[in-house]
């Protein structure tokens, strides 16, 4: 919980494996807390969270999408990002700077966190997003982008050394 942030943004990594362990709920409030203070489209703040601790719904969230979502059903806790897309046309960006500001205040916390994509992938009855607003009785207004799984890391994962490409006053 003490890195500076250039060693957070360098040592995030997506988790997809987790100790088992059950994460406070004080600590899954303060992570939320962090990610409502992203940056939104008009200052709106227009992102709402749906937190999932009951394992069997964590398990049915993992089945709305065909393929990758697996660490939906082995984290401790998933979140869920909605907007309701009446009231802007930016809800894709806004969800998802405010899902980049959960996983960057997970890890701060030290929690583990892997961002899953929903919008426009295959479920298992329909769209993921169908699957989803079916399962946790959201609104058909709201808009869906991902979910973000959270548990106790199992194991830290290396820090990847990348190197920015950068273009100067224009692309060359």
């Amino acid at each position: 919980m003490n890195k500076d942030f250039s060693e957070l943004v360098k040592t995030r990594r997506s988790t997809r494996e987790f100790s088992g362990e059950n994460i406070d709920d004080n600590t899954i409030q303060d992570i939320l807390s962090i990610a409502a203070y992203a940056p939104s489209s008009w200052g709106g703040h227009p992102v709402e969270f749906i937190v999932i601790r009951d394992r069997q719904t964590m398990k049915e969230l993992a089945r709305c999408k065909q393929m990758g979502a697996g660490p939906l059903a082995y984290g401790d806790a998933a979140i869920v990002p909605i907007i309701d897309r009446r009231k802007l046309e930016l809800w894709v960006e806004d969800a998802a700077v405010a899902s980049t500001y959960i996983l960057l205040a997970a890890e701060y916390y030290g929690i583990g966190a892997c961002w899953i994509h929903m919008k426009d992938r295959r479920g298992h009855t329909g769209t993921a997003e169908e699957d989803i607003r079916e399962l946790l009785h959201i609104p058909e207004y709201y808009g869906i982008l991902n979910a973000v799984s959270l548990g106790i890391k199992k194991r830290e994962l290396r820090a990847n050394e990348l190197r920015p490409t950068i273009h100067f006053e224009c692309f060359n």
